[in-house]
């Protein structure tokens, strides 16, 4: 993660800390300057992982709860559909895949367009509606119960759904990846299903965006050495390198 830059950037920070939110236009005023600085000011926060955008302003990054699936579907969405589109490319045909919850799942489930024959499974209602609408693609959707601020499939039922397939791929997305290489997830609930996934998988791929760098959720999914492929946007640390050739684990950066 990127120090900030500007002293500018440092009061940004100490005041998101401070009011836990703020708004943008708050901000401006405190700071002296116009709001359209703000708002960049607080996208390039963001995107080096120092704070949470939303619309009209910024929160701290906490290690207790999520930001809301809202905001997270637009939040660095073009690094998310970038992840899809090449973690696509990583799914041969005639695949049986496990896709858990999360919105950049959700890109690579929308970038498996051109894929014919593929067998999903699934605790992700979104993925589903994506992909139950294709005749080729047949849709499994796993018992439990609905979360209805995202779309979510959890409890007892999931897991026990997840442990009657064995996958040849299991796709998951993460909210955090210490610096150890330990992955990390907000929702407990979350944390089981992507647990379950794994042991049900004979390949792992994993899609995180840069800025789960360093997040420190409170929920230990697994570890790097538990993936067999990481999908990300941007190059990780050479510490993080280190851990992943460690791990045997292939690194793949999406461009575009």
């Amino acid at each position: 993660m990127l120090q900030p830059a500007s002293p500018r950037h440092r009061q940004i920070l100490s005041l998101v800390q401070e009011r836990g939110y703020i708004a943008n236009e708050t901000l401006a005023q405190l700071l002296g300057v116009a709001v359209q600085t703000i708002r960049r000011d607080v996208t390039f926060l963001a995107d080096q992982g120092h704070l949470a955008r939303h619309h009209g302003g910024a929160s701290a990054v906490t290690s207790f709860e999520n930001i809301a699936y809202t905001e997270r579907q637009v939040l660095n969405l073009s690094a998310k559909e970038a992840i899809g589109r090449c973690a696509a490319t990583l799914v041969p045909d005639r695949s049986t895949l496990f896709i858990n919850i999360g919105t950049t799942t959700e890109s690579f489930a929308r970038a498996l367009k051109d894929h014919r024959d593929l067998r999903v499974i699934t605790n992700n209602l979104h993925v589903a509606m994506t992909l139950s609408r294709r005749d080729d693609v047949k849709t499994i959707i796993t018992g439990g119960s609905v979360r209805p601020q995202d779309g979510g499939i959890v409890g007892t039922s999931t897991l026990d759904s997840i442990d009657t397939f064995r996958a040849d791929i299991g796709v998951i997305g993460i909210s955090g990846i210490d610096a150890d290489g330990t992955l990390l997830d907000f929702d407990l609930d979350e944390v089981t299903c992507a647990r379950a996934i794994i042991r049900n998988s004979r390949r792992v791929i994993l899609l995180a965006d840069h800025t789960k760098f360093g997040r420190q959720p409170i929920g230990r999914v697994g570890h790097l050495s538990d993936i067999d492929d990481f999908v990300t946007d941007r190059q990780p640390s050479p510490a993080m390198r280190d851990l992943m050739v460690a791990a045997n684990v292939t690194l793949h950066i999406a461009t575009g």
